[in-house]
């Protein structure tokens, strides 16, 4: 899914509402996927489906980036959210990830 310029500014505004420097930023993006995405979601990892069950607050780091929680055969893994392909996303998860993937290629 692509988004407009003011599409994009506009989703960040909402992420990023009263948010200074760049780990109060992280958070608040952090924080609206965790509140946008409706999880489950399905996705792919190197190729290999798997689900995504939602955001790790404890390996996301600035550092490391956003971490999902994905399954796979019943056992759960900590995967960055970056490297998830989407199948199929509801409309209102497409377009945030959307905005998380233009986000992360310039943090």
């Amino acid at each position: 899914m692509e988004l407009s310029d003011a599409r994009y500014n506009e989703l960040m505004d909402q992420a990023m509402l009263d948010c200074y420097g760049e780990e109060e930023e992280f958070s608040g993006v952090f924080c609206t996927l965790e509140d946008e995405l409706r999880f489950p979601l399905q996705a792919s990892l190197v190729g290999v489906p798997v689900v995504v069950h939602g955001l790790d607050s404890e390996r996301s780091t600035t550092h490391r980036g956003i971490v999902a929680i994905v399954e796979r055969d019943g056992q759960r893994y900590p995967a960055n959210l970056a490297d998830l392909e989407f199948v199929a996303p509801d409309e209102a998860s497409a377009e945030w990830l959307a905005a998380f993937r233009r986000w992360a290629a310039t943090y």
